[in-house]
């Protein structure tokens, strides 16, 4: 008995001691958080606790506002604490739970010595770490908060009771609760432990501390406030008597500014609040508004941006309502019917030509504006075409503008609906052949023999006393077809009718083929020096200069076309024609009737019989107020012959002296009258001596109303030679009192994209037409003072992209 007693007890020590191994926690298994500890006694009893981040983890937080005894918790069903004490006592189950298990805290029993009723916050969850925050309430607690008034920068922090940091953000004024709440009866006290930094204030507390019987809202954190200036520049003014502008800041602080200057106004807006800038009161220098951007906002630093804008030497997109005119190569759109029947409210009228360049142009005595041809994009087919073509073709379409673009001279049908429509299938076409009919007989539209101009672009445009619309010559289609390139020297004269009586939504007019030949590439017939003849025609040409005197006589001068021998290249010819009598007189100089003739500058500021500009093409031409002509620039022949017979690009300036008969050099060209010249811009609006543009073809300019000459755009040279050529969008005046140039608006460099900011037909001065050549123009300018310009191959509003050609209509208001 005896030894087998003793065997029982040997085993039964050698199993115990097995059991407190497998359980000492030695030997760690996976996904364990980490290691622990355990003590046994001869009764085989032990304990072990675990740490880290797979748990297990205990189960914790804190009673509030216990007086009561009986207070017992219950977790997950078991598990049951009681809790002793007062005030906030803390508490930890005594079961730890695994990670990813869930808790479950209930009040088992109440309170009863005294009574009070408890509840449990965040009483579930699924435990991940230990857990702290559950809270049991057995008494009333409430929030400790306010109002920060002035904020304005960052970094403001807030404790209460030395504690329960609060960073508060924002501007203004700003509301705020401390994170923990406070028992009733507690104390608080609200302090700053940082003060804000960026930009630097001094806060102070008000209320800041007290009882708790409620929730608290009145503790208010004021900071200093800085006043802000508020300011800007008065830009776009004619100055001079009446010069002077009141402007009204939030409906008062009256501020007088005069002429073009910056501006503040004398009181300053606090830190956060409300300005609202007005012209309470405009200049009367002029007839136009002074409008006021960025007029309103929130003044969070000193306020130098309103501009009150005048408008003058600004630039106004008036095709702002179709947002694409921003974007280049884009296609015609007709809306038609333009005046449908059975409806009451007609359609937006969405029609505009498409993008090209070299396009023609005139106004009528209606003030409306035309545009004709060019080289560009059609109206879309309704066959797509394929992604890598490009539908860019010579156009012999006619648009006109009213307030809105609506096609020329187009026929009509009734459509399914019972609706008068536009047939637009005409403007789908392009490379059109002429059809010329009779010499000085038109036959309008809907006649299917219906005379008009073939396709084309470069052409020369005037406009006579009876409003009706004169073009001559340009490269393109005669009436044969055959010719696709052929330099055209026709008279086309278009006679405007009005708007078509069924509402379709096109302008009704004849074509009559007034003049020249109906087959291109003719020889000039020159005649007699400075004499007109009914025999006497330019020879076909590309891009002469175009201009009308006062007295309305039209002058052409040179291009790329024939001499009177038939041998083509660079004209040098200088052409009058009599609206009256329809005859030309070739006015010299005597070798122009030859092309390809170099320039003869002779000196500078002096006239001669010999001196003469040299052949070119794409020059811009004006006629002043005494009738006198001037030149400028263009692709051609300097002095020097400089990669004849092709040219190379020119800044020469020359006078036309009607009375005379005499050439005069008067700026540009270098020292010796050369070609490829950079521009010297001096500064912007600022007349100098030393300004003189750069070298440039397909400019387009206009006589302002005090006489002088302006010039806009082109292709060729900046400020700067070693930049290269590109696409310009300057703004120059050549002064021709002082002798002086102005380099006015846009940039001194090339290739600049356009900034379309401005809308619904309001001028900016910061608006950018974007840099381009071969745009159209309607000068002179209007009665508001407006040149008007249209398209042009050049760059849009969109960065990186090549240039292409454009569609979009702008106005120019120059300073008088």
């Amino acid at each position: 008995m005896k030894l087998v007693t003793r065997f029982s007890l040997f085993a039964y020590l050698v199993m115990v001691t097995l059991v407190l191994s497998s359980c000492s926690g030695l030997k760690s298994t996976p996904g364990s958080g980490g290691t622990g500890g355990g003590t046994g006694g001869g009764t085989g009893g032990g304990t072990g606790g675990g740490t880290g981040g797979g748990g297990p983890f205990t189960i914790g937080g804190s009673v509030l506002g216990l007086k009561g005894t009986g207070l017992v918790l219950e977790d997950n069903g078991g598990d049951d604490l009681a809790v002793t004490g007062s005030g906030t006592v803390a508490f930890t189950f005594k079961t730890t739970i695994v990670s990813g298990s869930t808790y479950n805290v209930i009040i088992k029993t109440q309170p009863s010595s005294p009574t009070q009723t408890c509840s449990v916050t965040n009483a579930t969850g699924t435990a991940t770490a230990n857990v702290t925050n559950l809270q049991v309430v057995c008494a009333p607690i409430f929030n400790v908060g306010g109002s920060v008034t002035g904020l304005l920068g960052t970094g403001l922090t807030l404790q209460d009771n030395g504690g329960d940091n609060l960073v508060v953000s924002g501007s203004g004024n700003v509301s705020f609760t401390f994170a923990t709440p406070l028992l009733s009866g507690a104390a608080y006290a609200v302090t700053i432990l940082t003060q804000p930094k960026t930009p630097v204030q001094s806060c102070t507390v008000v209320n800041g501390t007290g009882t708790v019987n409620g929730n608290v809202t009145n503790v208010d954190i004021i900071c200093s406030q800085s006043g802000f200036s508020i300011g800007g520049s008065v830009v776009g003014l004619i100055t001079g008597t009446g010069d002077t502008l009141e402007l009204q800041d939030n409906a008062g602080d009256d501020l007088f500014v005069t002429g073009n200057t910056t501006f503040n106004f004398a009181t300053p807006v606090t830190g956060g609040g409300l300005y609202n800038v007005t012209v309470f009161l405009p200049p009367t220098s002029q007839p136009q508004a002074c409008n006021p951007f960025n007029w309103t906002g929130i003044a969070n630093g000193n306020v130098s941006s309103v501009i009150i804008d005048c408008q003058h030497n600004d630039w106004n997109w008036i095709s702002w309502y179709l947002p694409e005119t921003k974007k280049e190569n884009n296609f015609s759109a007709v809306t038609t019917p333009l005046f449908p029947t059975g409806i009451h409210q007609p359609p937006p009228n969405l029609g505009t030509p498409g993008g090209r360049d070299l396009a023609v142009t005139w106004t009528d005595n209606s003030g409306r504006k035309w545009l004709f041809g060019g080289l560009g994009y059609p109206f879309p087919s309704p066959i797509p075409l394929p992604a890598n073509v490009i539908p860019e073709n010579l156009r012999n379409d006619l648009w006109v503008f009213d307030g809105a673009w609506v096609p020329g001279n187009l026929p009509t049908f009734v459509n399914l609906a019972g609706q008068l429509v536009v047939d637009t299938t005409p403007l789908m076409a392009g490379d059109v052949s002429g059809f010329y009919g009779t010499l000085g007989t038109g036959t309008p539209i809907p006649n299917p023999n219906a005379t008009a101009p073939g396709s084309r672009w470069g052409s020369s445009s005037w406009t006579d006393s009876a409003g009706n619309l004169w073009m001559f010559g340009g490269q393109g289609f005669d009436s044969t077809g055959g010719q696709d390139t052929a330099l055209l020297n026709d008279i086309w004269e278009f006679m405007p009718g009005g708007p078509d009586a069924g509402g379709a939504g096109t302008f009704t007019g004849t074509w009559v083929w007034q003049g020249g030949s109906n087959i291109g590439n003719q020889s000039g017939v020159y005649g007699t020096l400075g004499t007109a003849a009914a025999a006497n025609i330019p020879g076909g040409r590309w891009a002469s200069g175009t201009a009308t005197d006062p007295a309305g006589n039209v002058w052409l001068f040179g291009g790329q076309g024939y001499d009177a021998s038939g041998k083509e290249g660079l004209l040098s010819d200088l052409w009058e024609y009599s609206p009256v009598s329809k005859q030309w007189a070739w006015m010299g100089p005597v070798a122009s009737n030859a092309v390809n003739q170099n320039g003869s500058y002779g000196t500078l500021g002096t006239g001669s019989a010999t001196t003469a500009p040299g052949g070119r093409q794409n020059a811009v031409l004006w006629a002043d107020a005494s009738g006198n002509i001037w030149l400028f620039g263009g692709f051609g022949l300097d002095s020097a012959g400089t990669n004849s017979p092709a040219g190379a690009v020119l800044n020469d300036l020359w006078k036309y002296n009607t009375t005379s008969k005499q050439w005069t050099w008067v700026s540009g060209g270098g020292p010796t009258g050369n070609a490829n010249q950079a521009g010297t811009y001096g500064t912007q609006t600022a007349a100098a001596a030393s300004n003189v543009p750069g070298a440039r073809w397909g400019a387009v300019g206009w006589v302002n109303t005090d006489g002088d000459l302006f010039f806009f755009g082109g292709w060729g040279y900046g400020a700067s030679a070693t930049q290269g050529t590109g696409f310009l969008n300057d703004i120059w005046e050549y002064d021709h009192t002082s002798g002086q140039w102005t380099w006015w608006k846009g940039s001194s460099g090339v290739n600049q994209q356009g900034a379309y900011i401005s809308t619904a037909g309001v001028p900016f001065v910061n608006n950018v037409v974007g840099a381009r050549r071969g745009a159209a123009l309607w000068a002179p300018p209007d009665a508001n003072g407006d040149v008007w310009i249209f398209g042009g191959e050049g760059y849009d509003s969109t960065s990186g992209v090549a240039p292409g050609y454009l569609n979009d209509l702008w106005t120019y208001l120059p300073f008088p």
